[in-house]
């Protein structure tokens, strides 16, 4: 394991500090090592072991494993949980600011509710919320990793609309 940490740390760096896709990596360095440690270790558990076939190559595996511990650790939970109370004159926020985040944050949770009862609101949870793999989440269902793309894209697509007919158009 000292040998495989070694060998992959630059790799596991380089997601941890300069990030992929959208995001732009952690610029706390307590946050870097932190990200690092957490890949490094659900690497080494040996469920996760088993799942590496051997045959792709392993900084693959560890990269997509990565991708994912990173966007467990943003937690976009906050999404659908934030409330922020208005606080007059904090910082540069207005009462009226307070008050459309709010609303945004009603608006989300309505649309959550609109789901109870489905497998959609299981995906909106584990996906987006919780930030599970797509394979992870598709072998939870029971649903081929095709069909399950398919249902996120769908949920998109209803969140989206649901969000700009209620005024949000920035969604």
């Amino acid at each position: 394991m000292t040998t495989v940490y070694r060998t992959y740390l630059p790799l596991v760096k380089t997601v941890a500090v300069h990030g992929f896709g959208s995001f732009k990596g952690f610029f706390n360095p307590i946050d870097q090592e932190d990200c690092i440690q957490n890949i490094f270790a659900t690497a080494f558990e040996e469920r996760v072991r088993l799942r590496y076939n051997g045959i792709d190559p392993y900084s693959a595996f560890l990269r997509g494993l990565a991708h994912n511990i990173v966007r467990q650790m943003l937690d976009k939970k906050r999404r659908f949980d934030r409330v922020p109370d208005p606080v007059p004159g904090a910082g540069d926020e207005t009462i009226e600011d307070a008050y459309i985040d709010r609303q945004v944050a009603l608006i989300c949770r309505q649309f959550r509710q609109s789901l109870e009862g489905s497998d959609d609101l299981l995906i909106l949870d584990l996906y987006f919320v919780e930030g599970w793999a797509e394979e992870r989440l598709a072998e939870h269902l029971k649903l081929t990793r095709y069909r399950l793309r398919k249902r996120i894209q769908g949920l998109h697509k209803r969140m989206r609309k649901y969000l700009k007919a209620h005024g949000i158009t920035d969604a």
